[in-house]
């Protein structure tokens, strides 16, 4: 309990100095009357207490004031906001942050060139740039930047200037002229642990689909920028994020599994020892951030105390490992990952066991204390638990959110349970896909199932009326005085933190039990997997045509009546696509039979330059001429995949079976109209319209009447003349168009001209199915707002 209180002090300490203008001396000074007094009166419990706390108050204050970056010359930050362009060298020190429309480069600066490069001089600190996400970057790549180094900013709701200091990083630069010079000359061992963790996230990405694919990436390697705003918003809504987030609850299943792999191997002491050093690289591996290095602190505490044959004491362990990581780096008491994952584990150590015996108590009136104490197994560990955690979360959560989940108590329950298996079998999957992908793909079946049921179920709470409630601003008195009542309550009623033993052989019962059931489930899902996985991607003799919402650009997804898949187009997001995909394409499929290409400009191709690597394509169908670096990103993906490219041209067409094909109507500069017909059903799509094409298609008196169409440009008037859509007489009206975007949906006299027809539109509908057998044609839409 005194190491608690202790690195309570050296906390607050770190805070009050933010608040005061004391500089490193006067810290300096207090911290030294404080061991003095202590040396004094070192026989006398109480003065001995007090003197101590005092001590650690001022030493953490001395370490925050220590830690502030000195901005004079030789540092980066020196140089911001100067108005005039200047060129930096130096190293990417972390992996690339991939993002649809940027990549994020934390660079380590090493040299700066000014006046048109007359003068270069050393320069130090971090730098973060925003370059472009079709070019291709890696940790230890030594690069040139040249371009303007400004302040981050400061929002009304969020300091992204005080968020970026905590990483060290006090400069961006926007869109700079950016130049490799040299690969690999960052530190080799974090090399090695890096490309591992790219190579797993390459193959988690071809294993399974999206947005499990996603979901997997930030449990298994703490990369969460592909997970889509809409799959996070349902974890936001439901209170579980923590999923996501690599915390204790994952290192804990890591450090199980290798205490009891190591240990048959190389014995109790020598595995606990091989334990900790696999849990040092997985914290590297999935990014170390503030809640994943506390938990692999804590995790290394309770290995030692293993190793010298003593218990750890919960408190102790928070507090030293609190301790440590604000040594490292006392800025992380403002990191609120950093806090959430402190509270939640206090609220276990402190309230767990109360929980669980408070059930047992109450149950074995009415059910017998056996019964009772084997019920308290389950109910503690995914409810009570998930409780004692969220009590000491919920004013974090109120104030830094605004917003508090009226469904978490109950769905967590639900998810929990299967998320060992999720991190097992997934773990697994991907290991195996390292060394050889189809052995991957084949244990993606018995992993993907548990994912899915994880995204499936939190997506049902999350369209719960009231699933959650905004707050608004949270006053800091409020959670102050919130955290002063439910301690003062617990001091009051003495609630004891030192580990029950007979808890301790409940959760180990209880670990071994999940770990029997996990196994039992994933053989179960293997054999189901081999089973049904026949039936889905049966064909069933109809053509599926839905229109993807990719956030505004055209993607059109093809089923073909004998059950192969056509791409057209993939709009502007790598995400929303992946996204997408995954959910209209059978579980696990990794093939497109073709992918058409009809417009090249950014906003209908820029989806696809990362989102192809994740899939076997059969042949790709390009129309347009070439168009910025997303085109050239995709076509020298093609190229290195060894993928047959063709060149549309009018009149071209490919059999999709039974009677069923896509041709090519007119072929123009940005792109092509196509065709798709099926007996008596046809749908007109226009991604590479323009003008001129237009033109030539009103003129092509071959096309009578569709079914559907695609409008062109999300509506425009100059590229859907009104004649043309009166000829055409289409029953059903498609428009692509990004939510909120009222800019560019269709005009008024577009929609005259389509008076009596049906338009659906991906803003308000979502994805828009249509599907025929020949003869007649049905739609589905994802929203019905009708």
């Amino acid at each position: 309990m005194r190491l608690f209180c202790f690195s309570m002090a050296w906390l607050a300490g770190i805070g009050i100095s933010r608040a005061v203008s004391l500089d490193a001396a006067q810290w300096l000074i207090l911290a030294g009357c404080s061991l003095a007094a202590l040396l004094l009166f070192r026989r006398n419990p109480l003065p001995r207490l007090i003197f101590s706390i005092t001590l650690f108050f001022s030493l953490g204050g001395l370490r925050y004031v220590t830690s502030l970056p000195r901005i004079n010359p030789a540092h980066i930050a020196s140089r911001n906001d100067r108005g005039y362009k200047v060129t930096i060298e130096g190293i990417v020190v972390t992996s690339p942050d991939l993002r649809d429309t940027y990549t994020g480069l934390k660079i380590e600066a090493q040299s700066i060139q000014t006046d048109g490069g007359k003068h270069t001089q050393a320069i130090g600190g971090k730098i973060l740039a925003y370059v472009s996400p079709f070019e291709e970057y890696s940790y230890g790549d030594r690069v040139r930047l040249t371009g303007l180094v400004e302040t981050p900013p400061v929002f009304e709701t969020f300091s992204y200037r005080e968020y970026l200091a905590r990483q060290g990083i006090h400069s961006l630069m926007q869109d700079p002229e950016i130049v490799v010079l040299e690969k690999r000359a960052g530190n080799p061992l974090l090399q090695v642990i890096l490309d591992f963790r790219g190579r797993a996230l390459e193959i988690v990405q071809k294993i399974f689909p999206d947005p499990e694919a996603s979901l997997l990436a930030g449990i298994l390697l703490g990369i969460e920028s592909g997970i889509s705003p809409k799959v996070r918003t349902s974890f936001d809504t439901t209170g579980t994020t923590h999923i996501i987030a690599i915390s204790g609850f994952n290192i804990t299943i890591i450090s199980a599994l290798f205490i009891s792999l190591f240990g048959r191997w190389l014995g109790v002491r020598r595995g606990a020892v091989a334990a900790g050093l696999a849990i040092c690289l997985y914290t590297i591996l999935v990014g170390a951030d503030a809640a994943v290095v506390r938990a692999a602190i804590m995790g290394g505490f309770v290995l030692l105390a293993n190793r010298i044959g003593r218990q750890t004491h919960g408190m102790a362990s928070l507090g030293g490992a609190a301790i440590v990581m604000s040594v490292i780096s006392p800025s992380v008491l403002w990191d609120v990952g950093f806090q959430l994952s402190f509270a939640a584990t206090l609220g276990l150590i402190l309230y767990a066991e109360p929980l669980q015996d408070w059930f047992v108590r109450t149950t074995s009136r009415w059910l017998g204390d056996g019964l009772a104490e084997r019920l308290a197994e389950p109910v503690g560990e995914y409810v009570l638990f998930t409780l004692a955690a969220q009590l000491t979360t919920l004013p974090l959560i109120a104030y830094y959110f605004r917003r508090i989940s009226l469904v978490s108590f109950i769905t967590n329950p639900v998810i929990l349970p299967v998320q060992p298996a999720v991190m097992i079998l997934a773990g697994l999957a991907t290991l195996a896909g390292c060394l050889w992908l189809p052995l991957g793909g084949a244990l993606a079946w018995s992993a993907w199932p548990f994912a899915a049921f994880t995204i499936r179920a939190v997506d049902f709470f999350a369209r719960w009326s009231a699933a959650s409630i905004s707050l608004g601003p949270v006053p800091i008195i409020v959670v102050a005085g919130f955290y002063l009542a439910i301690f003062a309550t617990t001091a009051f009623f003495r609630v004891s933190t030192e580990n029950h033993p007979r808890l301790q052989q409940a959760r180990t019962r209880m670990a071994s039990w999940r770990l029997s059931s996990t196994v039992s489930l994933a053989a179960l899902a293997v054999l189901a997997g081999l089973t049904w996985r026949g039936v889905v991607n049966r064909p069933d003799g109809y053509l599926h045509l839905t229109m993807l919402d990719t956030g505004g650009g055209d993607a059109v997804l093809i089923q073909t009546p004998t059950g192969r898949y056509v791409l057209v187009d993939g709009g502007s997001s790598t995400m929303l696509l992946s996204t997408a995909l995954g959910r209209r394409l059978p579980p696990l499929a990794a093939r497109l039979d073709w992918l058409v290409i009809g417009g090249t400009n950014e906003e209908q191709i820029a989806g696809l330059a990362s989102a192809v690597e994740r899939f076997s394509i059969g042949g790709v169908l390009i129309s347009g001429d070439p168009s910025g670096p997303a085109y050239s990103k995709l076509i020298n993906s093609l190229i290195e995949m060894g993928i047959d490219i063709r060149y549309a041209a009018r009149g071209q067409k490919l059999d999709l079976g039974s009677g069923a094909k896509l041709e090519i109507v007119e072929v123009g500069q940005h792109g092509a109209i196509l065709l798709v017909t099926y007996g008596r059903a046809s749908f007109l799509l226009t991604p590479g319209a323009d003008p001129d094409l237009v033109d030539a298609v009103q003129q092509n008196r071959s096309i009578p009447g569709v079914t559907a169409l695609m409008l062109a440009d999300s509506g425009y008037r100059a590229v859907n003349p009104p004649a043309l859509l009166t000829s055409l007489q289409p029953w059903l009206a498609l428009v692509s168009v990004a939510a909120g975007n009222e800019r560019k949906l269709p005009d008024r006299r577009v929609l005259e001209a389509l008076d009596g027809t049906t338009v659906l539109r991906t803003d308000r509908h979502g994805w828009i199915h249509c599907f025929s057998d020949g003869v007649h044609i049905w739609v589905e839409v994802e929203r019905d707002v009708d």
